[in-house]
């Protein structure tokens, strides 16, 4: 989306939009093929395509749900900042896969995942918040469809949708921080 946010804030010109497309297209390729990569890297040999479809299947969660957001974004602040914030928003994951090489490359070369035996106590409670928040968010979509229908009214929702993200990302967050805190303690450091 680089390319995008520059040619929203340049002049219009022909090339320049087709440079943007052909940039856009060919990241995008390389994007896909380093993603399948990395998924048959995490698949089980055993089951790979079960596996396989399952986690391609999970990707695209985040382009479902993002999508009518987007549009409210775009409408609340244009598309430049849209773009440049998509741009922005890409760098914790590629920050992510950098810090996660070791162990994707550990899981290459064993075919299995380096076993987390340190802080037990602490991912179960990760998992907990995890689905806290889930359940939240849950329970907010239902009243958010009840109040769509004209059944209730309830004027908590905003609240609830934000402290339900919250609760999730938390045990997301400590999650990965118990990740990292464990992977420290392996030969892998």
């Amino acid at each position: 989306n680089a390319g995008y946010w520059l040619l929203s804030i340049t002049d219009k010109h022909l090339y320049s939009m087709g440079a943007a497309v052909f940039f856009e297209n060919l990241c995008g390729g390389m994007g896909t093929s380093a993603f399948v990569a990395l998924l048959m890297t995490l698949c089980n040999k055993s089951f790979s395509a079960t596996q396989f479809a399952l986690l391609s299947a999970l990707s695209a969660v985040g382009r479902v749900y993002v999508g009518p957001v987007a549009g409210w974004f775009v409408e609340a602040h244009g598309w430049s900042t849209f773009y440049l914030f998509s741009v922005a928003a890409a760098v914790p994951g590629l920050i992510l896969l950098l810090v996660c090489r070791q162990t994707l490359e550990y899981t290459r070369v064993n075919d299995n995942f380096i076993s987390r035996t340190e802080y037990p106590a602490g991912y179960a409670f990760a998992m907990w918040t995890l689905a806290a928040g889930v359940s939240l968010l849950a329970v907010w979509l239902l009243l958010l469809t009840m109040d769509a229908l004209d059944l209730t009214h309830f004027s908590f929702l905003p609240a609830l949708l934000e402290v339900g993200v919250l609760v999730a990302l938390s045990g997301v967050v400590l999650g990965g921080l118990l990740d990292y805190l464990a992977l420290r303690k392996t030969h892998l450091t």
